[in-house]
């Protein structure tokens, strides 16, 4: 238990700085009268340094706490049901419908729709990367749909 206070103060030894100072403060205001001689700020540092330790330790396991009750939520069922409404099945067939789903573009090409979402797609030149300065369709809701496909020439 000790060694674990004392690994987790060194993980976290800015937060402990922090904590002792204030811990430090407060104990020279309110119990020492405000006695910041030398002999009274030697006098506190043992105790200060093990509250703020503890302050510390229960302060990280508080934040551990409720990291995992974030990931207990992202595992459970309840979150994979709201994320995904349809089986992969359905998903599938959708895209294949979509896909197929063109219409023309003003230039006499045809402007194909999204595989995500199914909106339009417009005509965009890729900066980055491997392909840059070749032509893509990208989707029109871009950022909010990544959905692309290859311009097919």
């Amino acid at each position: 238990m000790i060694a674990n206070i004392f690994k987790i103060v060194f993980q976290n030894f800015q937060k402990f700085i922090v904590t002792w100072i204030v811990v430090l403060l407060v104990n020279q205001i309110f119990i020492f009268h405000a006695c910041f001689a030398p002999y009274c700020i030697i006098a506190a540092l043992p105790h200060t340094s093990v509250i703020a330790a503890l302050i510390t330790f229960f302060m990280n396991q508080e934040s551990k706490n409720s990291n995992s009750n974030i990931n207990r939520y992202h595992e459970s069922s309840e979150y994979l049901e709201n994320r995904n409404t349809y089986n992969s099945a359905e998903r599938s067939e959708e895209l294949k419908k979509l896909s197929s789903n063109k219409f023309s573009a003003q230039d006499g090409q045809d402007m194909p729709t999204c595989p995500i979402c199914g909106a339009s797609m417009k005509r965009r030149t890729a900066r980055y990367g491997p392909h840059a300065g070749q032509d893509f369709w990208g989707c029109s809701k871009y950022p909010n749909c990544k959905g692309i496909r290859n311009i097919d020439s």
